[in-house]
């Protein structure tokens, strides 16, 4: 079963998410932030207690390449993202994730 999770983004130095909700179905539009929202979806394939086939759904990364990031950054975003096994059924701590992420390599700087 796919889940969209909707981080809705505010400007700012450290780049800090503010608010996260579940959605179910097609991801919703931006919110409050100038830059629009990340909708982190990931595709979980067969295995649901396992990342075995986990990747970043294109709208996770179109989200990230709207933000600001290249498309190889927005992927290996993604990819750290939806295979991380700690996050497989646990939305917060793939929001968690994607926060540390963005205040570590914001847009613009290389990694």
């Amino acid at each position: 079963m796919k889940k969209t999770i909707i981080c809705s983004l505010v400007a700012g130095l450290a780049v800090p998410l503010t608010t996260a909700t579940i959605a179910f179905g097609a991801p919703s539009h931006p919110e409050s932030s100038p830059k629009g929202t990340i909708n982190i979806s990931c595709y979980r394939g067969a295995l649901k207690n396992t990342v075995a086939w986990d990747r970043p759904n294109a709208v996770f990364v179109e989200d990230l390449i709207t933000y600001g990031y290249t498309w190889e950054q927005a992927h290996s975003i993604g990819q750290r993202v939806c295979r991380d096994e700690w996050g497989v059924g646990d939305s917060e701590h793939k929001i968690k994730t994607l926060k540390t992420i963005l205040r570590k390599h914001p847009v613009g700087s290389k990694f």
